[in-house]
């Protein structure tokens, strides 16, 4: 498809139309419109000239139209070499006025063929401009021809006479049909220009439209490829049988994941937040994934601070980041959890990510230690939190997602009071209709008025 465009613009670059007012990927279309025009009214004046000369008219109005084929020759060399024509489009429309105003007095006023002339102007002047620009031109235009007329009514001797009805008829019908010619070709140009910028406009779109579904069809089947990394939703159940997930990626992949294993009788719990969204993300989510499978295939780990301490040498040493080059740091917020059924006890190590556990309906935030998993400035040990747990607590892990979300009435973000608040309300409900309910206040407060902003992902379960 690429080709096929490449092919239709070698096509175009032999055209007359860009020889004459230049060739496309040189040239905006409106910059070529400026082109076409000041060059046809320079073709026009010297017509003028040659017809002046032709029917032996005066002197004066003769050099004048000949003066004036110079000037708007000007206009179109300066244009075409300087590759510019925004600053001349005011100086152009003047003495374009300028220039039919005096012809106007030479040339027999409302009598001659200026009339024509003006008529063909008024459209080349609407080609050239464009919104309010376009509309004071019309104004002053209207007004110039209405001070003409008016001047020719109070002061008829300022305005030269034919000397013969021949002489009259000869000038006025060959201006009518140069005048015609001139539009005819103004037409055919602009009305090629475009059909020519339509077909590129829509080359280049079905273009666009088939990258886009090579690409999208490239990341569907990375989703797929996540979605096999995640743990599958029996597995989860098998491990823990009372939890919900609530899973919303801002685009089709994510950089947020959770994690779900069992190990010497110990059952491993992991929320977290990569490094950016989308593709991006969806490699370092994979990339955790990954280096926590092999953790817990190679490694006897007892305690979640030790995991984390792991997880971070194991990341950094994967992906080079051991040059102190902070500027393109890479990494993930993550939350982790052991539960040891035996003892009773949750272990719970955080990086910038915190856990809330609620119990006799009373919130409890355990917070992170401040270091991401990655390449840090100054390294601060993870910290291991050990709870007890009761019967009836409830526990959550989560991205910043949901609080980062703009809604609500005045567009802010949804902030962590607000998600406490929430929780509270629903802690009591069963699992999966807690999940119904964070979902529909998500949907509420973005009031189909706001974009998703970050990918969303709250884990809540029971030991």
């Amino acid at each position: 498809m690429t080709e096929n465009i490449s092919k239709t613009t070698n096509k175009d670059q032999t055209s007359y139309t860009d020889l004459l007012f230049g060739k496309r990927d040189e040239y905006s279309l409106e910059h070529r419109f400026f082109n076409s025009v000041s060059l046809f009214s320079a073709l026009a004046a010297c017509f003028a000239s040659i017809t002046n000369i032709a029917l032996q008219l005066s002197f004066i109005l003769t050099a004048f139209t000949s003066f004036s084929t110079v000037i708007l020759f000007s206009f179109y060399y300066i244009s075409r070499k300087k590759k510019l024509f925004k600053p001349l489009i005011l100086p152009y429309i003047l003495y374009s006025l300028i220039i039919l105003s005096i012809v106007w007095f030479f040339n027999a006023g409302s009598e001659g063929p200026v009339v024509f002339v003006y008529l063909v102007g008024l459209v080349l002047f609407v080609i050239i401009t464009e919104g309010k620009n376009r509309i004071i031109v019309i104004s002053c235009f209207l007004g110039n021809l209405v001070l003409l007329f008016y001047l020719e009514r109070q002061y008829p001797g300022m305005v030269t006479p034919y000397d013969s009805d021949y002489i009259r008829f000869y000038d006025v019908a060959i201006t009518f049909l140069f005048s015609f010619i001139l539009m005819y070709f103004v037409v055919a140009i602009l009305v090629k220009s475009y059909r020519e910028e339509k077909i590129i406009s829509t080359k280049q779109r079905d273009e666009l439209i088939y990258q886009k579904k090579q690409i999208t069809d490239s990341i569907q089947y990375a989703k797929s490829l996540q979605a096999g990394l995640l743990p599958d939703a029996n597995t989860i159940k098998t491990i823990l049988p009372n939890h919900f997930i609530f899973y919303k990626p801002k685009d089709i992949v994510s950089g947020d994941f959770y994690w779900v294993n069992k190990l010497n009788g110990r059952t491993i719990i992991a929320t977290a937040d990569c490094t950016g969204h989308g593709v991006p993300g969806a490699f370092m989510s994979v990339l955790g994934i990954s280096l926590l499978n092999e953790i817990v295939r190679r490694k006897e780990v007892s305690k979640a601070n030790q995991t984390l301490e792991i997880l971070r040498y194991e990341l950094k040493e994967t992906l080079n980041q051991s040059h102190k080059d902070y500027s393109r740091n890479s990494g993930m917020d993550i939350a982790l959890c052991v539960i040891d059924y035996n003892k009773k006890i949750i272990q719970y190590s955080g990086a910038n990510a915190p856990l809330y556990l609620i119990r006799k309906n009373k919130l409890i935030e355990y917070k992170p230690t401040r270091n991401f998993i990655g390449l840090t400035p100054i390294e601060i040990p993870f910290l291991n939190n050990e709870i007890e747990y009761e019967e009836g607590d409830i526990f959550y892990l989560f991205s910043d997602g949901l609080m980062d979300q703009f809604g609500g009435e005045d567009g802010k973000k949804f902030r962590s009071r607000r998600f406490k608040h929430l929780l509270l309300e629903i802690h009591k409900k069963p699992l999966e209709i807690q999940k119904d309910h964070i979902k529909l206040s998500l949907l509420k407060w973005m009031e189909n008025k706001y974009e998703q902003v970050d990918d969303i992902l709250i884990f809540g379960f029971k030991p």
